[in-house]
């Protein structure tokens, strides 16, 4: 099992504000798999919170329902935000009265849908146009006034864009926008989001060799970073040097002299040679290149860069 394992079985809420662990005294990566004997300790924080990225992770049942809960929970929270935000624009654009739960109920029972929430949510999702769920809200209107094609899920996030709103690099609460694991942007990079329906945008770096998986063209926005304001992002770094006493130390030191976070090193030595990754938290590009320069200047260090994650 994980650390992530451990802490769902400790309490659901540990497993829901954990933000790193230290197993035998020392930061490690919430990933690595535990071995008999280890002595682990869950570090958690009021602002933390559970990755869809866990799921390629967790051993245990237990982990892994209560991650899937939490990530189904947010991601039905963003379809009805959206789905909400769309129907009122459209609403707004045709002039027309806004629709009461009634209203709202008998639209959604026309549609085959559970209930008024459920049509906002499957409006957020993509599943329904909105010219069909208008027609259904209001179904003494001209069938001219309101045909249209079916709009995509491009589309609306084109809308939302140039209306200024919704999507924002920063995230819109934490939710409407999510950033790539597998490359880890930061402010200043060049970056495109991926649409994907109930999960907002997915926010690569350009160059991420993960884009040419996601074939669907119509589904990618050129987005270009807002200001941000006390917003941290993860970053991996792999180093390499020459093995000595303190170079560990020394490099912590260094990064924090930087005013960088540490979320957690994972360096191994062999033949000499000191190896691992170092996850850190950084404001934007400059920032980065700021702790990296850094590490550079460290003794024994030779080599750092920035490195993707794994394949899971």
């Amino acid at each position: 099992s994980t650390p992530i394992d451990f802490a769902f079985h400790v309490h659901t809420e540990v497993g829901l504000r954990c933000q790193g662990a230290k197993i035998n005294g020392r930061i490690a990566p919430l990933h690595r798999e535990l071995k008999s004997g280890d002595t682990i300790e869950i570090l958690t924080g009021a602002a933390a919170k559970p990755s869809r990225d866990w799921l390629s992770h967790v051993r245990t049942a237990r982990a892994r329902q209560k991650i899937k809960q939490w990530v189904n929970h947010e991601e039905e929270t963003v379809s009805l935000a959206l789905g909400k935000e769309i129907l009122a624009r459209e609403v707004r654009r045709r002039r027309l009265d806004p629709p009461d739960d009634n209203r709202l109920a008998r639209a959604a029972m026309t549609l085959s849908l559970a209930d008024g929430r459920g049509l906002e949510i499957a409006v957020g999702r993509g599943d329904v146009a909105i010219g069909q769920v208008i027609r259904a809200l209001y179904p003494d209107l001209g069938g001219d006034e309101i045909q249209e094609p079916k709009p995509t899920v491009f589309g609306r996030v084109i809308d939302r864009i140039r209306l200024g709103r919704g999507i924002k690099i920063q995230g819109v609460d934490g939710l409407m926008v999510r950033y790539a694991q597998c490359c880890q942007p930061v402010p200043g990079d060049a970056v495109v989001g991926y649409v994907t329906q109930g999960r907002g945008i997915s926010i690569h770096r350009a160059d991420c060799p993960n884009l040419l998986t996601l074939a669907i063209d119509e589904r990618r926005v050129d987005i270009d970073w807002q200001e941000t304001a006390g917003e941290a992002f993860a970053v991996r770094l792999a180093v390499t040097g020459e093995d000595r006493r303190g170079l560990y130390a020394d490099i912590m030191e260094a990064i924090s002299q930087t005013g960088t976070n540490i979320r957690g090193a994972d360096l191994h030595t062999k033949d000499g040679t000191v190896f691992g990754t170092i996850f850190v938290e950084v404001d934007n590009l400059p920032h980065l290149a700021k702790v990296m320069k850094a590490v550079r200047r460290v003794k024994g260090v030779t080599e750092i860069e920035r490195r993707e994650a794994p394949p899971s």
